[in-house]
Order: C-alpha cells, then sequence, then structure tokens
C-alpha cells in the first residue's frame, strides 16, 4: 500500500521503506554527525506518513524541532530556513555518493518544508522524470505556483 497524501508522487513507495531509507540516510556519513539536520529530515518525513504534509511550516518545525515557542519570529529568527539549507545539501552530496542507488528518493525541495518522497523507476536515467514528478507535486501541495523550471 502506497503512501496517500499530496506530497509524495504516484509512484510513493510504502511507508515501511520510506522509514526503512529514512534511517539509512540518517546513518550515512553525510548526516551522521548533524544530530539537528537528523531530527529535522526525521520529523518532516514522519509528519508526511502521518498525513500532516499540508501543516508543515517554518513555525511548526521550529517548534517541534528548535523548541522555539509561540515567541518564534521568522522575520528575526532563520534557523529553520538556514537547517532546511543544510538538509537539501546533505541529501545532494548523499544522492551523489552512497545513496546514489537507492530506490527510494526522499528530497527536501527549496520553497518549503515538506518532504518529496518516491520510489525510483526503473530503468529511470534521465533527471526529467524527476523534475516531472516534482512540478507534479507542487502543482498539488502549492496550487496556483509552477516549478521554477517550467
Amino acid at each position: 500500500m502506497g503512501i496517500g497524501g499530496p506530497t509524495l508522487a504516484s509512484n510513493a513507495p510504502d511507508q515501511g521503506e520510506v522509514r526503512r531509507y529514512l534511517e539509512k540516510i540518517l546513518a550515512s556519513r553525510a548526516f551522521a554527525r548533524a544530530p539537528r539536520v537528523q531530527e529535522f529530515l526525521r520529523f518532516v518525513v514522519e509528519e508526511t506518513l502521518a498525513g500532516r504534509a499540508r501543516e508543515i511550516n517554518e513555525p511548526l518545525v521550529a517548534a517541534h524541532v528548535f523548541n522555539l515557542g509561540a515567541g518564534f519570529d521568522r522575520r528575526k529568527n532563520s534557523i529553520v530556513r538556514a537547517e532546511a539549507t543544510h538538509v537539501r545539501r546533505r541529501l545532494h552530496n548523499y544522492y551523489l555518493g552512497a545513496g546514489g542507488s537507492d530506490p527510494v528518493i526522499i528530497d527536501l525541495p527549496r520553497g518549503g518544508y515538506i518532504p518529496f518522497i518516491r520510489a525510483v523507476v526503473h530503468g529511470e536515467s534521465k533527471p526529467e522524470a524527476r523534475w516531472r514528478q516534482l512540478a507534479a507535486w507542487l502543482s498539488l501541495v502549492r496550487p496556483g505556483k509552477s516549478a521554477p523550471w517550467t
């Protein structure tokens, strides 16, 4: 049974498989020495798996990952945006190296905190397929917004 919701590709893997590869990512060299980055990625993936992807936003991440309460002001504190950048960079490095052949991709597209989770299509070799899936995902999660590369 695939994961439902607008943040997952049509070929989304089941939750057990997503969690298995999430743990592999978090244990990887790219993430092993970065507990806050690990916690950030785990939180957004688990929220997505629980069907609460549309609720993921900067104040929610600030509260749950960084223990910043109601006084969190994202205009004055960029910690969530900065850590999201670190997560994206580490994911990129992970998939360039140890995760290059993983059958499950967990990505954190720029412009938000909702992960994009999908299974790799057998024989997939062109990055355009990934971008088409991401564009379709973006249209569901952020209606009225188009992918920056389209």
